[in-house]
């Protein structure tokens, strides 16, 4: 229960100290808006068209692609930390790695074959 009250006393501190920060800027702030700094702004480059321009794809699958291969890949560090037990009790785990290991590379040969990584 004194846990419960800690945290909640924090949790009242940190939300009163947000809400303090922002009316003291908004009060104390300057309130002059200049059209230049309210112009959208993005990486040196000067806005041309509206929010909805046209965006290719194929950088939404690359970085589908990335995201499954590498949570792939993590899964070969606790496979190498528990496989010199593992031979001790069988080879299934071998087996099973070598499975999960062809389906990934089956994977990465239909991408390759179908193009999915190149940007066009």
């Amino acid at each position: 229960m004194q846990v419960l009250l800690s945290v909640g006393i924090l949790f009242a501190l940190g939300a009163g100290m947000c809400v303090a920060i922002f009316l003291l800027t908004t009060w104390l702030g300057p309130k002059t808006y200049v059209p230049g700094k309210l112009a959208p702004y993005e990486c040196g480059i000067k806005d041309d068209g509206g929010p909805r321009v046209p965006f290719k794809n194929r950088f939404y699958l690359i970085a589908v692609l990335f995201l499954i291969f590498d949570v792939e890949a993590a899964f070969f560090f606790p496979w190498a930390l528990v496989y010199r037990e593992s031979l001790t009790q069988g080879g299934s785990l071998l087996l099973a790695f070598g499975v999960y290991l062809v389906f990934m590379v089956l994977g990465l040969v239909y991408i390759f074959q179908k193009n999915a990584l190149e940007l066009r």
